[in-house]
């Protein structure tokens, strides 16, 4: 399980603008942003670090947003999804997103990395946020495919 000291900001540069961490929140049952890049911040038209994912994503799309969050967590799984990412407001931002989960410890998950990618907004009668197509792997089929390829397999 990859742990928050694994993450180095160096390695990562290129896409700082675009990668947020959350830690999650037992109390509140979702996750507060511990840090957010400048286009995720744009998206929302706020910094989002120091929030819950409550206070900032729309009611009608919290519960399968955190409950997409959560099922990373529960099933230490990676999230891929592509189509509809965003949803603020009347507009609906269409690209891609990779949520990992991150531990405390390096043992248990209990946060979240990830990397939003959008690429344009759309207007909210154009398209519906259940188009998004996600996709859920498992770290341990990530793991077993990453030696597969290191031994040449």
């Amino acid at each position: 399980m990859p742990a928050r000291g694994d993450i180095d900001a160096i390695c990562l540069a290129p896409v700082l603008p675009i990668i947020w961490v959350s830690e999650y929140e037992p109390a509140s049952g979702t996750f507060r942003y511990r840090l957010a890049g400048e286009e995720v911040n744009e998206i929302w038209g706020m910094s989002v670090a120091g929030h819950l994912l409550s206070d900032f994503v729309a009611p009608d799309r919290f519960e399968v947003t955190n409950g997409a969050f959560l099922k990373v967590l529960d099933e230490e799984a990676a999230l891929v999804a592509s189509g509809p990412i965003y949803r603020c407001t009347d507009r609906i931002a269409m690209g891609e997103r990779l949520v990992l989960p991150l531990s405390s410890d390096g043992k248990t998950a209990n946060g979240l990395v990830g990397a939003t990618e959008r690429d344009t907004m759309v207007d909210f009668d154009t398209i519906s946020m259940s188009q998004q197509k996600a996709t859920y792997i498992p770290i341990d089929d990530l793991e077993r495919d990453a030696a597969d390829r290191a031994a040449g397999g």
